[in-house]
């Protein structure tokens, strides 16, 4: 049994996204690529070296969870500015922000999920729940869990905590009953009825232990719930209960007073439109944008009492009536915020391909579906056009290759070529051909020919000692 579509594959965790796993390491080495699904999965395949050339299926179900795979209209992968603020940290050896957001992430996991809830039937044993996605009421399986756990530790503080057999009956009995009172509100009515399971049993326990991987099953939400800064899986606090699964960390009077102040602020839920697809890419895209909105982040941190910091990042509310010219500024501050993320450019591990390159395209594409090359001036489609370094990207410094003027389009049709070959070469500002002692022929030429006094539109204050450079290299 899936359990509110906590996903089936890995481990939910800050190492998940920033540690080992690196997730939120691919998804930046795609920012501003657009999302073909073949392409994906190849460049899954050799980001992570694995042999599992379908790998990016498994990454997929958790970056649909975790709302990180954020496609703009134009189908491209967009940045996350509240996740790479927290990957900055993690970058710097600080995790507290990590714990911090994956507290939040359990206080906002809702069901039905608005992206990975599909509009199938669910069955568990003789329960069918057909169409859950429009038909299961809006219900916050953290939130309830807690709010059990407070009815359970209200009558003794040796009672707070749930068996693998108490999660199981609470799961089969939100999908028996179509999600119709598994509420905070009813909370105390579910703590009687797992009492009653832990005197009596549940008849329906040993059937699905026959016919499910029980332990398998609980694995998945149990990762995730681990994450909980409230919530242990060591039962020795309990005098080891057969069966344990979690429960409270703490039982004190305090306790009370933080259940309190969680439920309070995380009881809200996303509300969508139910008919929209899990497919719908705007749904997606205002989800993530919902989900990590640092200011809601922010004020969840603080009205929680859990943990005393905040983080500040820009995000694309933050352009809303502002000029153009400001605009940019706020957008080029949030791409060199970006490439901050970037610790070790070239270091050998998995971060070796979460390179630059990636951040400073989306620098350039700024949400067009088409560009000027900056050599022929020609415009064409995104997809014809390459991020190409003014100044050899071998040749840079670590500060060069985070400068936000180190890079132009060039067009994949022969320029981006002939530049990097150095067939041509710029002086300020104009094109000049370099067919001295290179392998050409007459198309070739022609084709240089023809650039020939072209101005080079890239060309200016910030750029002219990478375009010398390059000059300098190749004359």
């Amino acid at each position: 049994m899936i359990f509110f579509s906590v996903p089936s594959v890995g481990q939910l965790k800050p190492e998940t996204l920033f540690g080992k796993d690196d997730h939120f390491g691919f998804i930046q080495s795609l920012i501003g690529e657009e999302y073909i699904r073949a392409n994906i999965t190849e460049e899954c395949h050799k980001y992570y070296e694995t042999s599992n050339k379908g790998y990016w299926n498994s990454i997929i179900t958790i970056a649909n969870f975790l709302a990180i795979k954020k496609l703009d209209s134009n189908n491209r992968f967009n940045e996350i500015s509240l996740l790479n603020s927290i990957a900055n940290r993690c970058d710097e050896g600080n995790d507290r922000d990590a714990s911090a957001l994956f507290d939040y992430l359990l206080c906002q996991w809702q069901y039905p999920h608005p992206i990975v809830t599909k509009t199938t039937s669910i069955k568990v044993l003789d329960i069918e729940l057909v169409d859950p996605r429009k038909n299961f009421p809006l219900i916050k399986p953290y939130i309830i869990i807690l709010a059990i756990l407070r009815s359970l530790l209200l009558k003794s503080k040796n009672l707070s905590f749930l068996t693998k057999k108490e999660f199981y009956w609470l799961g089969y009995t939100a999908y028996e009953r179509k999600g119709e009172g598994i509420n905070v509100n009813n909370s105390d009515n579910i703590a009687e009825e797992i009492l009653l399971i832990r005197e009596k049993g549940w008849s329906n326990w040993e059937k699905l232990k026959k016919t499910e991987s029980v332990n398998q099953n609980l694995s998945y939400p149990l990762g995730f719930l681990r994450n909980s800064s409230i919530l242990t899986s060591e039962s020795s606090i309990y005098f080891n209960p057969e069966g344990f699964f979690i429960g409270l960390s703490s039982n004190t009077s305090n306790t009370i007073e933080i259940l309190n102040n969680l439920i309070k602020n995380s009881s809200e839920g996303y509300d969508f439109d139910r008919a929209k697809s899990t497919n719908d890419k705007k749904l997606a895209f205002d989800y993530s944008n919902y989900l990590y909105n640092y200011k809601r982040f922010n004020n969840w941190v603080y009205n929680t009492n859990l943990y005393s910091f905040s983080v500040n990042a820009i995000d694309d509310s933050m352009f809303d009536g502002l000029s153009e010219e400001d605009v940019e500024t706020l957008r080029r501050k949030k791409i060199a915020l970006l490439l901050l993320r970037l610790s070790e450019l070239d270091k050998a591990s998995m971060s070796k391909r979460r390179t630059e390159q990636s951040i400073l395209r989306s620098l350039l594409i700024e949400g067009k579906n088409e560009l000027a090359c900056g050599i022929c001036n020609k415009n064409y489609p995104i997809k014809f056009l390459a991020t190409a370094h003014i100044k050899k990207r071998k040749d840079c410094t670590e500060d060069e290759k985070r400068d936000l003027n180190i890079v132009m389009p060039a067009c994949h049709l022969g320029c981006d070529k002939i530049y990097e070959e150095g067939y041509i070469y710029i002086d300020n500002g104009l094109i000049h051909s370099n067919l001295y002692k290179k392998e050409t022929t007459e198309p070739l030429k022609k084709y240089i020919t023809a650039l020939e006094e072209n101005r080079c539109n890239y060309f200016k204050e910030e750029t002219a000692q990478y375009f010398k450079h390059h000059a300098k290299q190749n004359i």
